[in-house]
């Protein structure tokens, strides 16, 4: 008997253990006055270097020993090079949308990202959260992308401050029209 209770117990814990690490989606809060999409250690788009998206014109995972703060976030680059080129000119390599999911954006709501979905649109960093979210986004690229920059300041505005949690996904996607 005390065995049985002993492995149902170990069975719970281990589930619950799973669905935090690996299934829940994590919660943070918005700092130093800017909602950006943050992992566990600060660190945003997961560790990619934004510049790379630029100028090798592909994801390229960051360093930590090449890092900056910047809008509450603490941005990892590939090279001393790119770091610099990010302190000169910040605003040239964001990522649109505090680096949340730009379909989702879209559509009211914040999402996270896959740091391999992306696109530049207009000199602009825009990241989605899957391959679906990317090309629903692109049904119709310039009225998604007035509809996020439209949705953004709204959506920043009431997290900014407080404990921030994804939204649920869409049940059924719609193009962002």
């Amino acid at each position: 008997m005390k065995k049985i209770l002993f492995i149902s117990t170990g069975v719970v814990v281990l589930a619950v253990a799973v669905w935090y690490f690996f299934i829940k989606e994590p919660t943070f809060n918005a700092t130093d006055g800017y909602l950006v999409n943050l992992n566990d250690k600060g660190v945003i788009i997961e560790g990619y270097d934004p510049v790379a998206y630029f100028t090798d014109n592909m994801p390229v995972k960051g360093n930590e020993q090449f890092k900056f703060k910047y809008h509450g976030a603490t941005y990892w680059f590939a090279s001393a090079e790119h770091a610099d080129l990010f302190k000169k000119q910040p605003e040239k390599y964001l990522p649109q949308y505090g680096a949340f999911c730009g379909y989702a954006v879209s559509i009211g709501k914040l999402r996270p990202v896959d740091p391999t979905i992306y696109q530049i649109e207009n000199g602009r960093l825009i990241l989605q959260h899957t391959k679906e979210a990317y090309d629903l986004f692109n049904k119709d690229l310039k009225a998604s992308v007035v509809k996020a920059d439209k949705n953004w300041p709204g959506l920043e505005s009431t997290r900014v401050g407080k404990k921030v949690e994804f939204d649920k996904p869409a049940s059924a996607p719609t193009a962002s029209k």
